[in-house]
C-alpha cells in the first residue's frame, strides 16, 4: 500500500511539473505576443504592396512577376519578383478576414516558429535554460515585426535546423531529411532567403567532413541537391535560384535595415535591440569557450560556424536581427547546459546561483533599454494604425489624377489604394529601379530646384503625395520648399502623410474645398 501510495505522490507531482511548464509557455507565447502586436502603418510598410501583388497574380497579370509593374518612371525595368507566392498568401488571407485576420494569422506563424526554436532548445537543454533564455531574447527576435515575407524564412530556418540537428544527434532517421527539399519549392517562391537552408545544410555537411562520418556525408549530399534542384521550381528558374547573390547588384538607395549596427549607431540611429544583438553575440562566443574549457567532445561545430555567420551578418545588415535572436536560442541554451553538466558536483549549486543572477540581470537590463525607448511609440493592437487610411481614402474619394510625384516610403501605400487607376513615380524596392534612377533623379529633383521644374515640366506633375516621417535632408528641404511654392496647394495632412495638388483646372474646386493655410506648417526652406 505505501508504495501505491507513493507512486500516486509521484504521478501528482509529475502532473504538477507538466501544467507548470504548460503555464509557463503560455505566458511565454502571450508575453511575445505583445512584443508582436503593434498596429501597422501601411505608409511606411511594403504591405500594401504585397496584397496588391497577389491580387494582381490571382488575376493573371503576371507581369508584375518580372516588371516594374507598379511605375510610370521605368514600367519596363527588369524586377525579380522572389516573394510573389507571399503576396498571394497574404491577399487571400486579407480578402477573407481583413487587416486585422491578417494580422492575427501573420503571429500565430511567428509564435509557431518561436514554439519551433524553443522546443528544440528544450530538448537540448532541459526547461529552465530554453524558459530563461526565450524570456531574455523575446525583444531581439520581436525586433521585425512588420508583417513581411521574411516570416516563412524564420519559419523554415527553424524547420531546417531542427531537423538537421535531430538527425546530426541521430534522434531521426534520414528519411526525414527529405522534407526539406520539398520545403525549399514553397520557400524559394515566399522570400530571398531561401538560400540559408542550403547553407544549414552546408554547415552540417562541413561538420560531418570533419567527423569523417561517410554515411551523413552521402545522405547530406543528396539533400543538398534535391534541394537545389527543388530551388529551380519557380516562375524564374535558374535566374531566381542566383539572384539573392545578384540582389545587391543594383541598389541606388541605401535602406536601414541593410545598413550596419556601427554605421547607424555612428548616424545617432539608436535601437536599444542593437545594444541587445551585441551582448548576446558576446554572451554567446563566451559560451562556446566555456564548452571547450569543460568539455571539449561536446563542442558542435556546426553551432559556432552558424553562429559566427549570422552574427557577421547581422552585424552588418541589422535586417538579421531576429534572424540571430531566434538561433541564439538553441545554442545559447545548450552551451551552458553542456557547461554545468561537466562541473563537480560541488560547483553546480554556484554555478546555478551565479547564472540565475546574470540572467534576470541580463533579462531585467535589455527589458529596461527597450521600453525606455519605446515606451513613447508602443500602439498594441491588430490591424492597421488609427487613421492610417485617411490620406488614401481622401485621393480616392476626391478622384485625384495623376502624375503623382511621391516619395520613396509612400510607393507601397499608394499602390495599395491607387493601383490600376494610377501609377507611382517611386516605391520601396530598390531592386526594381536603376541606380541611375534614384541617384541622378529621385534624390536631385529634391535637392535641386532646377531639376525638380525640369522633371515637373516633363511629367507635367498633377499632385505629390509625401510621407513626411522622412527624414532624409533632401526629403525635408523639398517638402519646405512646396510648402512655399505658390504653384501648389497643400490640401491634406494626417499623421502621416501630406498631399499638394498643382493649382490648375482640374484640381480648382478640390483646392478651394480643401485647400490648408501655410501657417499650419511653420517651415522655412534652406
Amino acid at each position: 500500500m505505501e508504495i501505491i501510495k507513493f507512486n500516486r505522490n509521484f504521478i501528482k507531482i509529475k502532473d504538477l511539473n507538466l501544467i507548470l511548464k504548460i503555464v509557463l509557455i503560455l505566458f511565454l507565447s502571450a508575453w511575445f505576443s505583445i512584443f508582436i502586436l503593434q498596429k501597422i502603418d501601411l505608409t511606411t510598410s511594403d504591405l500594401g504592396r504585397h496584397i496588391k501583388n497577389g491580387e494582381m497574380v490571382l488575376k493573371g497579370n503576371f507581369g508584375v512577376l518580372k516588371t516594374n509593374f507598379y511605375s510610370y518612371t521605368e514600367p519596363q525595368y527588369f524586377f525579380l519578383n522572389h516573394h510573389w507566392l507571399s503576396g498571394v498568401i497574404f491577399y487571400l488571407i486579407f480578402k477573407i478576414i481583413n487587416f486585422k485576420g491578417l494580422h492575427l494569422l501573420y503571429l500565430i506563424f511567428y509564435i509557431l516558429t518561436f514554439l519551433m526554436f524553443f522546443i528544440l532548445a528544450y530538448k537540448i537543454s532541459g526547461f529552465k535554460n530554453a524558459f530563461l533564455f526565450s524570456l531574455f531574447l523575446i525583444p531581439l527576435v520581436t525586433y521585425r515585426k512588420e508583417i513581411r515575407p521574411e516570416i516563412f524564412s524564420y519559419l523554415f530556418s527553424g524547420l531546417f535546423f531542427y531537423v538537421l540537428w535531430l538527425y546530426q544527434k541521430e534522434l531521426i532517421s534520414k528519411k526525414y531529411l527529405f522534407v526539406l527539399p520539398a520545403v525549399v519549392i514553397f520557400w524559394v517562391n515566399l522570400h530571398i532567403y531561401f538560400i540559408l537552408g542550403f547553407a544549414l545544410i552546408g554547415i552540417f555537411l562541413f561538420e560531418n567532413l570533419l567527423l569523417k562520418n561517410k554515411e551523413k556525408i552521402k545522405t547530406l549530399i543528396l539533400v543538398l541537391v534535391l534541394s537545389v534542384v527543388g530551388a529551380l521550381i519557380t516562375p524564374f528558374g535558374v535566374r531566381g535560384l542566383i539572384y539573392p547573390f545578384r540582389i545587391f547588384q543594383n541598389y541606388g538607395y541605401k535602406l536601414v535595415e541593410n545598413q550596419s549596427v556601427l554605421f547607424l549607431e555612428n548616424l545617432n540611429f539608436y535601437r536599444p535591440e542593437f545594444l541587445i544583438f551585441k551582448i548576446v553575440l558576446i554572451l554567446t562566443l563566451l559560451s562556446f569557450i566555456l564548452v571547450l574549457i569543460k568539455s571539449k567532445k561536446s563542442f558542435v561545430i556546426s553551432n559556432f560556424i552558424l553562429i559566427c555567420f549570422l552574427g557577421i551578418w547581422t552585424f552588418f545588415a541589422i535586417r538579421n536581427i531576429t534572424l540571430f535572436g531566434f538561433f541564439a536560442l538553441p545554442v545559447l541554451s545548450y552551451n551552458f547546459k553542456i557547461f554545468e553538466d561537466n562541473l563537480r558536483e560541488k560547483f553546480k549549486f554556484v554555478f546555478k546561483f551565479l547564472f540565475l543572477i546574470l540572467i534576470f540581470v541580463l533579462i531585467i537590463f535589455s527589458y529596461f533599454k527597450y521600453f525606455s525607448f519605446y515606451k513613447n511609440s508602443f500602439n498594441f493592437g491588430l490591424g492597421i494604425l488609427d487613421g492610417n487610411n485617411l490620406g488614401g481614402l481622401f485621393l480616392k474619394a476626391n478622384k485625384i489624377l495623376g502624375p503623382i510625384f511621391n516619395n520613396y516610403d509612400i510607393g507601397s501605400y499608394l499602390i495599395y489604394y491607387l493601383y490600376p487607376k494610377e501609377k507611382v513615380f517611386v516605391d520601396n524596392r530598390p531592386e526594381a529601379y536603376s541606380e541611375s534612377f534614384f541617384k541622378d533623379i529621385y534624390i536631385l529633383m529634391q535637392e535641386n530646384e532646377e531639376i525638380w521644374q525640369f522633371y515637373d515640366k516633363k511629367h507635367d506633375f498633377n499632385a505629390i503625395v509625401f510621407g513626411y516621417h522622412d527624414l532624409t535632408p533632401w526629403a525635408q528641404n523639398f517638402l519646405a520648399k512646396r510648402i512655399n511654392d505658390l504653384k501648389w496647394a497643400p490640401v491634406f495632412v494626417d499623421n502621416y502623410i501630406i498631399i499638394f495638388l498643382k493649382r490648375n483646372e482640374i484640381n480648382k474646386d478640390i483646392i478651394l474645398k480643401y485647400e490648408l493655410p501655410k501657417e499650419i506648417f511653420n517651415v522655412k526652406s534652406k
